[in-house]
Formats: C-alpha cells, structure tokens, sequence
C-alpha cells in the first residue's frame, strides 16, 4: 500500500514554530495519541481526563514541553543553524524514549477504559496506514513500533481477504492522488497545509476538502467489509472521533 504522507515534510519545509506544530511531528514518529492528550482539550475531554490524573501527568508533560522546545530551536525557522539529519536523528531517539516514558505514564494514570478509548482514537488518527503491512518497508519514514503493533492487530482481527487487501489498497492511492490535486489547486503543494505562514481561511477550505475525500473512501472501506469484520471494525476503533480536533491552529 502506498505510504501516507504524513507532517513531518510540513514542520520542516513550511517553517512551523510553534509547540503545537511539535506536536504534529510526534505523529510522524507514532505515539501522537498519547503525546497529545498531555495538551489537546477536546481529547482529554474526549476520555474525560480527571483534574487529579492531569496532575500526575504534569511531569511528563513539562517534560514533553521542555522537548518541544529543543526541537523548535533547532530545527525551527529562527534556528541558526541548517538542517541537521545527524542530530535530528538524536533527537527522534530522545522522542521515542519519551513515548514510551509518556505511556508508562498514562498507563498508570488512566483507568481502562480511557485507555480503551485513547488506544481506539489512536487506530482511526493512523487512517489507512493501519492497513498496510508493518513487515514491508514504507517509502516514507519507517514505522515506529508501535504503530507496527497496531497494524499487526488490526491485521489479525480482521483477516483481509487479497481482494479485500486489493480494494482497500486502491482506496487508499486514491485518496492520495485527490489530496495531492486538492493541495495543488491551492498551491499548496504536497505538503499538509498547517504551517506557519499560511492563510487560516486557505487551510480550512483545503482541510474540509481533504476530510471529506478521507470520509467518502472510509465509508467504501467498511462496504468491503463482511458482517463479521465490520462488527470487529467497530469494537477496535469505537465510535468516530474528530480528529481535525487534533490539528493545531495555523498562524499567519
């Protein structure tokens, strides 16, 4: 299945500053679920995160920040110095270990059921990349474990047939091929249009085109589904959150 584009390409070429757009990177490297709830209101209302949880998760959270930080002086549009891959290297090492460090965390804080519905919004937030097979290759960055993991699971919960596999594979370059033209049209380019710069009115115009792409072909992937995968569909992501809630506010 053709790789997703996901936002990194965005925070380093449309000059994002902010701690929000960090946060954006985070998807790329897996784990944005959890590392959002620390920040995004509509999530943590979402699992109905509780004042006493919230406070023990302000370590964690001041230390996600304090990453944030670092990440944007030096790789943000005032950072001196070029585009290091060396040390952005070192620090999606650092950023892993601190998913995992924010998961202990969350594990420990929340009770199953938030856990439950955290681990389900984190499936639809990964869209048709769930799909794909964690063992080959992407073209873009590689997976992170965890979203290996994800895919694994879904994998064995709902068994694809290969003309179940064919048609979900088709779904999904289509859908990349009508986000590359929608964000051409706008001259956007292929980049997710969230970053610093940009007209707000243009990336909700451009957001709400490609959301609604994205929903038409969910609705044609759980139409080649059978009874029995769509029931199992159901129990592992439960019901639709918006993740447009998730996207921070771009700034002119």
């Amino acid at each position: 299945m053709r790789w997703i584009p996901c936002v990194l390409a965005t925070a380093l070429f449309a000059g994002v500053a902010t701690e929000a757009s960090a946060q954006q990177i985070m998807i790329a490297w897996g784990d944005e679920v959890n590392t959002l709830l620390l920040t995004n209101a509509a999530l943590q209302a979402e699992i109905k995160l509780t004042g006493e949880q919230k406070g023990k998760l302000k370590p964690v959270t001041e230390k996600q920040a304090k990453f944030n930080k670092e990440f944007i002086d030096a790789f943000g549009p005032d950072a001196k110095a070029g585009f290091d891959l060396v040390q952005f290297n070192v620090m999606r090492e650092k950023q892993a270990e601190l998913a995992a460090e924010v998961k202990t965390a969350l594990d420990n804080a929340l009770t199953a059921d938030q856990r439950k519905r955290l681990k389900q919004i984190a499936l639809q937030a990964m869209n048709f990349m769930i799909f794909n097979d964690p063992d080959v290759a992407p073209k873009g960055p590689a997976y992170t474990d965890a979203q290996k993991a994800a895919m694994k699971e879904v994998g064995a919960a709902l068994k694809l047939s290969d003309e179940q596999k064919k048609a979900v594979n088709g779904l999904a370059d289509g859908v990349s091929k009508d986000s590359r033209k929608i964000r051409e049209e706008a001259a956007l380019g292929g980049l997710t249009p969230a970053g610093v710069g940009l007209d707000p009115e243009k990336v909700a115009a451009v957001n709400a085109k490609l959301d609604k792409v994205r929903k038409e072909a969910w609705v044609k992937v759980e139409t080649a589904l059978n009874e029995s995968q769509k029931k199992t569909w159901k129990e592992l992501v439960g019901e639709p959150f918006d993740l447009s809630k998730l996207r921070p506010t771009p700034k002119k």
